[in-house]
């Protein structure tokens, strides 16, 4: 029987100066799963999510990803050869570039400035980068610099230039900051939309957005995994609403 899970840890752990940030982590992923990763700050979330991509060693334990040990290997290895892409908190992109030319420079073999402006780009590249910009709300505005979107759009530019590499693993750090609720809602759509049977792990604050798209949900604290499982589960979790979720909520009265 093939193996239901792309992603998994066998023990986890790293420490930054004596700090122990992540201790004995178990952590899986199932194929084509939509996961959303849960917790206050410092639990160890982005941790895990830096750990996954090669951006931190871990100081003990391992990662395996698609049935290989990706343990230690660097950022370019996990995101070229294993095809897993991250989207960090803040937008990156190429500002005085066109949101078209954003995506091309994306895509697998077109991904430097010199393959995109000094040969002809493949049919097939610009195909697909018609449909992303379909996808991503983005086409009547294709032709308008990074710069000029809102702080929204350049979010949905980004996931865009993530899904022109065609990524196994997909990992969001917090897609919805900073945005309206009418943005975040679109987000979640769209992230769903997209998902295609690929892999989409979220890191999130915002209980609406995650109520929106979560199935699974698994909850970090102090370095461990607190509770996993349904979100309804989760809320209903006297452990979870503890450390996290009755913070949450007051924040959420505080903001109405």
């Amino acid at each position: 029987m093939a193996n239901p899970y792309i992603l998994w840890t066998e023990s986890l752990s790293v420490s930054f100066s004596g700090f122990l940030a992540l201790d004995r982590v178990d952590f899986s992923v199932r194929r084509g799963e939509l996961r959303v990763v849960i917790g206050p700050n410092g639990a160890g979330k982005t941790t895990l999510m830096e750990l996954i991509t090669g951006r931190v060693k871990p100081t003990a334990g391992k990662i395996y990803f698609d049935g290989d040990n990706i343990t230690g290997k660097s950022p370019h290895v996990i995101a070229s050869k294993y095809r897993v892409g991250r989207k960090f908190q803040g937008p990156n992109l190429f500002e005085n570039m066109t949101v078209s030319d954003n995506l091309l420079l994306a895509a697998p073999n077109l991904n430097t400035v010199r393959a995109a402006f000094f040969r002809s780009t493949p049919s097939e590249a610009l195909e697909r980068a018609d449909d992303v910009l379909s996808r991503i709300g983005l086409w009547e505005k294709r032709g308008r610099l990074a710069c000029e979107l809102s702080h929204g759009e350049r979010q949905w530019l980004e996931i865009g230039m993530l899904i022109m590499q065609d990524p196994k693993l997909l990992i969001l750090d917090e897609p919805t900051t900073g945005m309206t609720e009418e943005e975040t809602y679109r987000t979640g759509r769209m992230i769903q939309e997209l998902q295609d049977g690929r892999t989409v792990i979220v890191v999130e604050h915002d209980m609406n957005f995650v109520r929106q798209v979560a199935k699974t949900v698994t909850v970090f604290h102090m370095g461990h995994i607190l509770a996993e499982g349904p979100l309804s589960e989760i809320e209903n979790n006297p452990e979870v609403v503890r450390v996290y979720l009755k913070s949450e909520r007051k924040g959420e009265k505080s903001r109405a």
